[in-house]
């Protein structure tokens, strides 16, 4: 795909649930409009396990639809908590790491 039809989600440095439907409906909408997903998660400092269990959720939609998510130079904190809940793998987080 080309760049045009690529998306940057800047996740900031915290994401908690208060607006985890906000990142759904975004990345869902990314999704829906055949866009590459870049999730920059790179300055990640704190993360509930909800949203990382939406976020494995997304990814997991989003591979079966053919469009896998790329995770922008993801955090030590956002590897640590996916690896904390046994995530990392099935996300592909430590492959994608810079």
């Amino acid at each position: 795909m080309s760049d045009e039809k690529t998306v940057v989600i800047d996740c900031g440095d915290s994401l908690n649930i208060a607006g985890v439907g906000d990142l759904y409906a975004k990345l869902l909408t990314a999704l829906a409009d055949g866009q590459v997903i870049k999730l920059d998660v790179s300055r990640i400092e704190r993360i509930d396990a909800a949203v990382l269990q939406m976020l494995y959720a997304f990814s997991k939609e989003a591979a079966e639809h053919g469009n896998p998510v790329d995770w922008s130079d993801a955090s030590d904190a956002f590897c640590r908590g996916a690896r904390l809940l046994g995530l990392a793998p099935k996300m592909n987080i430590e492959d994608n790491k810079a």
